[in-house]
């Protein structure tokens, strides 16, 4: 018999900060909270993240220019925290965990390091230093702040599930080893009765059949968590949890949140079309779309059996339309398989994102703006642009780190910047007619059907003066 905890799982408020919100659940978390349930453990999963629907989600464009928000409010306080706070006080835990960056998603800008250790704090104030253990959970605290960590009594960098077990049954304290899950199959399926806020079915799309990633671009977390290693679901697993959750939950459009959905045209790639297309039979509303490379859509037969299948939309990492630029960040593709993708793609039916990732060592301004003719040639269906940031561990922080030293950044540990930072536009010396440009390019996201999508730009100048939001 083991004693049994009441253990609170928290994503920090990130999005709400500047002026959005994030519904969805996030997986790291949900795996953790699933995996202490099933051990009779007391759990609740509270998205500090959530808000209803009096509240929209803001598009890219305004929370690229919403980003210094963020910095305000985690310093200065905001309501998002103290909802987060009087659910706990009143859950009374004896253990939190509390994400910054979820490790099954580095590219993904959930919670950070900074707000993380602020609800730590908080929590620490209203519910006592002594009577409760709060655990770091993300990859963004591999190269943390000394300040980010001190309310911190366990910190988790790897994959949680068997480190969550022996926190909260073993005692285990400290900045653990990263770990990952070597097994996909024996993962739990995700239930949601111990989910604080009330959820929807769209905010169960993001679900997973791969964990790590084999490609080697210097922008990315993915290097420095896993290494090489690579984790895969069997397709008769996955579909199962995609059955469950059509038809306990009522989810119909799904994100396969891999950092490739099925790489290259393998058996395991054809069988899990095979039982897609399968399902689809079974439940014809049933839709997804997943992140996948241009090297990989190469065949044809391989991409119709996709749209079979249920494939609406792929999001595809172009990052860069100059192949000297493609090369540097070790992307591993070439415009040639940029173009074929995009155009194999529309043929099939499938609509397609183009990833637009600016700033880059050893270029400037004028190159960036020499490449937007190529993503408007692509006619992509939606662009997502992104500014780099070189995280901490990534490759592409090595190369830079004297110049962002210089620049005062990263002098310490990781900042919290995410991939609409006005900081790192500043660093990559990114003109506001070039972010125009591409801000122009935008279309119709993929999850537009379920999600409300608005232009929510606050004017600075009136918040600095009386706190007030004002929209521009």
């Amino acid at each position: 018999m083991r004693e049994r905890k009441r253990v609170a799982c928290v994503i920090p408020p990130f999005y709400r900060l500047i002026e959005s919100k994030n519904n969805r659940l996030s997986p790291a978390m949900h795996y953790v909270a699933e995996t202490l349930k099933l051990r009779g453990h007391e759990v609740v999963f509270i998205n500090g993240d959530f808000a209803d629907d009096s509240v929209d989600y803001a598009e890219r464009l305004s929370m690229t220019l919403n980003s210094w928000l963020f910095a305000e409010r985690y310093k200065n306080g905001h309501e998002s925290f103290e909802e987060v706070i009087q659910i706990l006080v009143n859950f009374k835990p004896d253990i939190v965990f509390i994400g910054a960056g979820d490790v099954l998603m580095p590219t993904v800008e959930m919670g950070s390091t900074q707000s993380c250790a602020y609800i730590a704090k908080r929590i620490k104030e209203t519910l006592g230093k002594d009577s409760i253990v709060c655990v770091g959970y993300g990859h963004l605290l591999k190269y943390a702040k000394k300040c980010d960590l001190e309310d911190l009594d366990v910190v988790i960098t790897g994959e949680g599930e068997e480190q969550a077990i022996e926190v909260v049954e073993k005692g285990l304290r400290g900045k653990l080893p990263s770990k990952w899950c070597q097994d996909m199959d024996s993962l739990p399926i995700l239930t949601g009765d111990y989910i604080f806020h009330e959820y929807k079915p769209e905010d169960w799309d993001y679900i997973m059949s791969m964990r790590g990633c084999p490609n080697r671009c210097t922008f990315c977390h993915q290097p420095s968590l896993r290494g090489f290693n690579v984790s895969t679901m069997s397709p008769e697993r996955f579909v199962r949890e995609l059955r469950y959750r059509i038809e306990k939950i009522g989810t119909k459009g799904f994100y396969f949140s891999d950092m490739i959905f099925a790489p290259g045209t393998g058996p395991r790639t054809i069988e899990m079309i095979n039982r897609l297309i399968a399902l689809k039979n079974d439940y014809p509303d049933f839709s997804w779309w997943a992140e996948a490379r241009v090297d990989t859509i190469t065949k044809r037969e391989i991409v119709e059996n996709m749209k079979r299948s249920g494939c609406r939309h792929l999001k595809f990492g172009v990052e860069m339309a100059n192949q000297e630029m493609l090369n540097v960040v070790k992307k591993g593709i070439n415009l040639k398989e940029v173009e074929n993708a995009f155009k194999i793609s529309a043929e099939c039916g499938i609509e397609r994102t183009a990833y637009v990732l600016l700033g880059c060592p050893g270029f400037n301004d004028e190159d960036y703006k020499k490449m937007w003719q190529f993503f408007y040639d692509l006619k992509a269906d939606n662009y997502v642009i992104n500014i780099n940031v070189p995280y901490l561990g990534t490759e592409l922080h090595e190369q830079i780190k004297d110049r962002l030293i210089d620049f005062n950044l990263y002098k310490d540990g990781e900042e919290s910047f995410i991939h609409t930072s006005l900081v790192m536009k500043e660093f990559w010396n990114i003109s506001d007619e070039t972010l125009n440009m591409y801000f122009s390019l935008q279309g119709k996201k993929d999850d537009s059907d379920f999600r409300k999508y608005k232009k929510k730009i606050v004017d600075k100048e009136q918040y600095m003066k009386n706190r007030q939001i004002v929209y521009m």
